[in-house]
Protein backbone atom coordinates (compact mmCIF):
# COMPACT_ATOMS: atom_id res chain seq x y z
CA UNK A 1 0.00 0.00 0.00
CA UNK A 2 1.99 3.11 -1.08
CA UNK A 3 1.98 6.30 1.26
CA UNK A 4 0.27 8.95 -0.82
CA UNK A 5 1.75 11.94 1.54
CA UNK A 6 4.30 13.68 0.51
CA UNK A 7 6.92 15.88 2.22
CA UNK A 8 5.66 19.57 2.48
CA UNK A 9 6.81 22.88 4.09
CA UNK A 10 9.28 20.94 5.72
CA UNK A 11 9.46 17.60 7.19
CA UNK A 12 6.30 15.12 7.49
CA UNK A 13 4.23 14.94 10.96
CA UNK A 14 1.70 12.03 11.00
CA UNK A 15 -1.64 12.97 11.63
CA UNK A 16 -1.04 16.62 10.07
CA UNK A 17 -2.39 17.05 6.48
CA UNK A 18 -0.43 19.94 4.13
CA UNK A 19 -3.83 21.83 4.10
CA UNK A 20 -4.05 21.95 8.01
CA UNK A 21 -0.17 22.26 8.22
CA UNK A 22 -1.07 25.76 6.26
CA UNK A 23 -3.22 26.61 8.36
CA UNK A 24 -1.16 26.31 11.38
CA UNK A 25 1.96 28.14 10.36
CA UNK A 26 -0.20 30.91 9.52
CA UNK A 27 -1.77 30.59 13.13
CA UNK A 28 1.43 30.41 14.23
CA UNK A 29 2.53 33.34 12.58
CA UNK A 30 0.01 35.15 14.40
CA UNK A 31 0.88 33.89 18.01
CA UNK A 32 4.46 34.85 18.11
CA UNK A 33 4.34 38.41 16.90
CA UNK A 34 1.90 38.50 19.67
CA UNK A 35 3.68 36.44 22.66
CA UNK A 36 6.21 33.87 22.14
CA UNK A 37 6.40 32.25 25.35
CA UNK A 38 2.35 31.80 24.81
CA UNK A 39 3.00 29.98 21.29
CA UNK A 40 5.66 28.13 22.86
CA UNK A 41 3.39 27.02 25.57
CA UNK A 42 0.43 26.25 22.87
CA UNK A 43 2.49 24.05 20.54
CA UNK A 44 4.07 22.28 23.39
CA UNK A 45 0.39 21.06 24.43
CA UNK A 46 0.04 20.70 20.86
CA UNK A 47 3.08 18.41 20.79
CA UNK A 48 1.47 16.49 23.31
CA UNK A 49 -1.97 16.50 21.56
CA UNK A 50 -2.77 13.44 19.00
CA UNK A 51 -5.54 13.81 16.83
CA UNK A 52 -7.29 10.76 16.48
CA UNK A 53 -6.96 8.70 13.67
CA UNK A 54 -10.82 7.34 12.41
CA UNK A 55 -11.71 3.43 11.96
CA UNK A 56 -10.66 2.44 8.84
CA UNK A 57 -13.72 0.69 7.37
CA UNK A 58 -11.83 -2.32 5.68
CA UNK A 59 -10.66 -2.70 9.48
CA UNK A 60 -13.96 -2.33 11.15
CA UNK A 61 -14.41 -6.40 10.76
CA UNK A 62 -11.09 -7.49 12.27
CA UNK A 63 -12.35 -5.05 15.00
CA UNK A 64 -15.50 -6.35 15.58
CA UNK A 65 -13.85 -9.85 16.02
CA UNK A 66 -12.03 -8.71 18.76
CA UNK A 67 -13.06 -8.84 22.61
CA UNK A 68 -12.61 -5.17 24.19
CA UNK A 69 -10.65 -5.00 27.64
CA UNK A 70 -10.54 -1.82 29.63
CA UNK A 71 -6.82 -1.95 31.41
CA UNK A 72 -4.72 0.52 33.40
CA UNK A 73 -1.08 1.57 33.77
CA UNK A 74 -0.79 3.84 37.05
CA UNK A 75 -3.01 6.78 36.40
CA UNK A 76 -3.84 6.37 32.64
CA UNK A 77 -6.97 3.91 31.42
CA UNK A 78 -6.55 2.12 28.12
CA UNK A 79 -8.26 -0.28 25.66
CA UNK A 80 -6.58 -3.38 24.67
CA UNK A 81 -7.94 -5.27 22.03
CA UNK A 82 -7.39 -9.06 22.26
CA UNK A 83 -8.20 -11.92 19.38
CA UNK A 84 -7.62 -15.46 20.82
CA UNK A 85 -7.40 -16.32 24.53
CA UNK A 86 -4.23 -18.82 24.88
CA UNK A 87 -0.28 -17.96 24.64
CA UNK A 88 1.76 -17.96 22.47
CA UNK A 89 1.08 -13.63 22.37
CA UNK A 90 2.01 -11.43 19.80
CA UNK A 91 1.40 -7.95 21.62
CA UNK A 92 0.82 -4.65 18.66
CA UNK A 93 1.48 -1.28 19.95
CA UNK A 94 0.80 1.79 17.06
CA UNK A 95 2.74 4.91 16.42
CA UNK A 96 1.76 8.79 17.23
CA UNK A 97 -1.77 9.74 15.92
CA UNK A 98 -3.11 5.36 14.78
CA UNK A 99 -4.64 3.15 16.47
CA UNK A 100 -4.02 -0.64 16.99
CA UNK A 101 -7.07 -1.08 14.04
CA UNK A 102 -3.80 -0.05 11.62
CA UNK A 103 -2.48 -3.86 12.33
CA UNK A 104 -5.40 -4.58 10.86
CA UNK A 105 -3.97 -6.61 8.15
CA UNK A 106 -1.94 -8.56 10.56
CA UNK A 107 -4.39 -10.00 12.55
CA UNK A 108 -5.91 -13.43 10.12
CA UNK A 109 -1.86 -14.18 9.41
CA UNK A 110 -0.69 -13.78 13.20
CA UNK A 111 -3.83 -15.99 14.20
CA UNK A 112 -3.38 -18.24 11.39
CA UNK A 113 0.27 -19.24 12.60
CA UNK A 114 -0.98 -19.71 16.19
CA UNK A 115 -0.55 -16.66 17.79
CA UNK A 116 -3.11 -15.03 20.59
CA UNK A 117 -2.97 -10.97 19.30
CA UNK A 118 -3.35 -7.70 21.69
CA UNK A 119 -3.50 -4.81 20.04
CA UNK A 120 -3.26 -1.76 22.63
CA UNK A 121 -4.93 1.46 21.75
CA UNK A 122 -2.69 3.83 23.63
CA UNK A 123 -4.01 6.39 26.25
CA UNK A 124 -5.81 9.26 24.19
CA UNK A 125 -5.61 7.37 21.02
CA UNK A 126 -8.29 4.83 19.28
CA UNK A 127 -10.79 3.72 21.59
CA UNK A 128 -8.82 4.88 24.88
CA UNK A 129 -9.67 8.09 27.39
CA UNK A 130 -7.71 10.88 27.44
CA UNK A 131 -6.71 14.41 25.45
CA UNK A 132 -3.09 14.29 25.66
CA UNK A 133 -0.20 11.69 25.42
CA UNK A 134 3.50 10.95 25.32
CA UNK A 135 6.27 8.39 25.59
CA UNK A 136 5.88 7.28 29.29
CA UNK A 137 2.13 6.61 28.77
CA UNK A 138 3.22 4.84 25.89
CA UNK A 139 5.71 2.70 27.41
CA UNK A 140 3.82 2.17 31.01
CA UNK A 141 0.73 1.02 28.54
CA UNK A 142 3.18 -1.55 27.19
CA UNK A 143 4.48 -2.59 30.36
CA UNK A 144 1.39 -3.48 31.80
CA UNK A 145 0.30 -5.09 28.55
CA UNK A 146 3.47 -7.53 29.13
CA UNK A 147 3.21 -8.04 32.63
CA UNK A 148 -0.48 -9.40 32.09
CA UNK A 149 0.29 -11.61 29.27
CA UNK A 150 3.55 -13.12 30.45
CA UNK A 151 5.49 -14.04 28.70
CA UNK A 152 4.57 -12.84 25.65
CA UNK A 153 6.67 -14.19 22.43
CA UNK A 154 6.79 -10.81 20.69
CA UNK A 155 6.17 -7.50 20.23
CA UNK A 156 5.64 -5.26 17.04
CA UNK A 157 5.42 -1.72 16.86
CA UNK A 158 5.20 1.13 14.32
CA UNK A 159 7.39 4.54 15.32
CA UNK A 160 6.81 5.77 19.17
CA UNK A 161 5.50 2.57 19.16
CA UNK A 162 8.83 1.31 18.74
CA UNK A 163 10.53 3.86 21.12
CA UNK A 164 8.11 2.51 23.97
CA UNK A 165 9.12 -1.21 23.11
CA UNK A 166 13.15 -0.07 23.09
CA UNK A 167 11.93 1.98 26.29
CA UNK A 168 10.68 -0.96 28.04
CA UNK A 169 13.42 -2.92 27.68
CA UNK A 170 15.56 -0.44 28.92
CA UNK A 171 13.98 0.69 31.92
CA UNK A 172 13.05 -3.12 33.08
CA UNK A 173 14.30 -6.46 34.01
CA UNK A 174 10.88 -8.52 33.81
CA UNK A 175 8.38 -9.58 31.25
CA UNK A 176 10.58 -8.67 28.31
CA UNK A 177 9.35 -10.56 24.93
CA UNK A 178 11.20 -12.99 23.30
CA UNK A 179 11.20 -11.26 19.75
CA UNK A 180 10.55 -7.51 18.68
CA UNK A 181 9.41 -6.35 14.99
CA UNK A 182 10.25 -2.58 15.05
CA UNK A 183 8.58 -0.14 11.85
CA UNK A 184 9.65 2.60 11.23
CA UNK A 185 11.24 4.34 14.71
CA UNK A 186 12.69 7.34 15.05
CA UNK A 187 15.96 7.54 16.10
CA UNK A 188 15.32 10.16 18.97
CA UNK A 189 12.75 12.46 20.50
CA UNK A 190 15.24 15.46 19.56
CA UNK A 191 14.20 14.41 15.67
CA UNK A 192 10.49 14.44 16.22
CA UNK A 193 10.33 17.76 17.95
CA UNK A 194 12.30 19.53 15.70
CA UNK A 195 10.38 18.02 12.70
CA UNK A 196 7.30 19.56 14.38
CA UNK A 197 8.84 22.87 15.17
CA UNK A 198 9.57 23.30 11.58
CA UNK A 199 6.27 21.98 10.30
CA UNK A 200 4.71 24.95 12.29
CA UNK A 201 7.62 27.48 11.11
CA UNK A 202 8.65 28.42 14.78
CA UNK A 203 10.85 30.73 15.68
CA UNK A 204 14.20 30.61 17.35
CA UNK A 205 13.32 31.55 20.47
CA UNK A 206 9.85 30.00 20.35
CA UNK A 207 11.80 27.06 19.77
CA UNK A 208 13.82 27.46 22.89
CA UNK A 209 10.95 28.08 24.58
CA UNK A 210 9.38 24.78 23.68
CA UNK A 211 12.75 22.72 24.19
CA UNK A 212 12.58 24.65 28.12
CA UNK A 213 8.87 23.21 28.58
CA UNK A 214 9.86 19.84 26.91
CA UNK A 215 12.86 19.58 29.69
CA UNK A 216 10.67 21.05 32.30
CA UNK A 217 7.88 18.09 32.15
CA UNK A 218 9.73 15.49 31.58
CA UNK A 219 13.32 15.97 33.57
CA UNK A 220 15.28 15.82 30.61
CA UNK A 221 16.15 17.63 26.98
CA UNK A 222 14.75 15.89 23.87
CA UNK A 223 17.94 15.38 22.66
CA UNK A 224 19.02 12.69 25.96
CA UNK A 225 16.07 10.71 24.84
CA UNK A 226 17.30 8.60 22.42
CA UNK A 227 16.26 5.50 20.64
CA UNK A 228 20.09 4.22 19.90
CA UNK A 229 20.86 4.97 24.09
CA UNK A 230 18.06 2.29 24.65
CA UNK A 231 19.32 -0.43 22.21
CA UNK A 232 22.55 -1.91 23.56
CA UNK A 233 20.81 -3.63 26.34
CA UNK A 234 18.19 -5.37 24.04
CA UNK A 235 19.74 -9.26 23.83
CA UNK A 236 16.45 -10.65 21.63
CA UNK A 237 16.03 -10.85 18.16
CA UNK A 238 14.68 -8.00 16.56
CA UNK A 239 13.56 -7.30 12.89
CA UNK A 240 13.58 -3.75 11.98
CA UNK A 241 11.47 -2.71 9.07
CA UNK A 242 12.49 0.83 7.54
CA UNK A 243 10.96 2.20 4.15
CA UNK A 244 13.54 4.05 1.90
CA UNK A 245 11.81 6.62 1.42
CA UNK A 246 10.07 7.39 4.57
CA UNK A 247 9.68 10.82 5.06
CA UNK A 248 9.08 10.96 8.60
CA UNK A 249 12.16 8.75 10.16
CA UNK A 250 14.65 8.75 7.29
CA UNK A 251 16.23 5.25 6.65
CA UNK A 252 19.36 6.43 7.97
CA UNK A 253 17.80 5.91 11.04
CA UNK A 254 16.82 2.58 10.78
CA UNK A 255 20.53 1.75 9.56
CA UNK A 256 21.58 3.29 13.50
CA UNK A 257 19.23 1.34 15.00
CA UNK A 258 20.43 -2.00 13.51
CA UNK A 259 23.55 -1.39 14.28
CA UNK A 260 23.32 -0.56 17.72
CA UNK A 261 21.18 -3.48 17.94
CA UNK A 262 23.29 -6.77 18.81
CA UNK A 263 20.44 -9.68 17.12
CA UNK A 264 18.77 -7.15 14.72
CA UNK A 265 18.55 -7.84 11.02
CA UNK A 266 16.67 -5.09 8.65
CA UNK A 267 13.69 -5.27 6.01
CA UNK A 268 14.07 -2.52 3.60
CA UNK A 269 10.74 -1.69 2.03
CA UNK A 270 10.19 0.85 -1.19
CA UNK A 271 7.71 2.88 -2.37
CA UNK A 272 5.60 2.22 1.32
CA UNK A 273 6.75 5.60 3.11
CA UNK A 274 6.61 5.72 6.84
CA UNK A 275 3.41 3.84 7.64
CA UNK A 276 2.34 1.68 3.84
CA UNK A 277 4.34 -1.02 5.17
CA UNK A 278 1.91 -2.11 8.03
CA UNK A 279 -0.65 -3.04 5.09
CA UNK A 280 2.21 -4.84 2.61
CA UNK A 281 1.16 -8.67 2.25
CA UNK A 282 4.93 -8.88 1.46
CA UNK A 283 6.20 -7.54 4.31
CA UNK A 284 3.42 -9.09 7.06
CA UNK A 285 4.74 -12.15 5.49
CA UNK A 286 8.34 -11.63 6.95
CA UNK A 287 7.45 -10.32 9.73
CA UNK A 288 5.71 -13.64 10.72
CA UNK A 289 8.36 -15.91 8.95
CA UNK A 290 10.11 -13.71 11.63
CA UNK A 291 8.24 -14.55 14.32
CA UNK A 292 7.56 -18.18 14.04
CA UNK A 293 11.49 -18.84 13.50
CA UNK A 294 13.41 -21.01 15.61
Amino acid sequence: MEERRKPVLGRVVPGVSPALQRRLRGFFAFLQRLSVPLAGWVAFRMFLTPARRQLEAGDAPVIAQARKRHLRAGLHRFVAWQWGDTAPWVVLLHGWGSHAARFGNFIGPLREAGFSVIGIDAPAHGASPGRMSDLPRFRDCLAEALRTHSPVHAVVAHSLGGGAVLTVLAETQEHHPGRICLFGVPGDMDYILESFMMMLALRKSTRANVRKRFQKRFGRAASEVSVAAGAPPVRVPVLVVHGENDNVAPISQGEALVAALPMARMWRTKGLGHSGALRDPQTISEVIEFLVAK
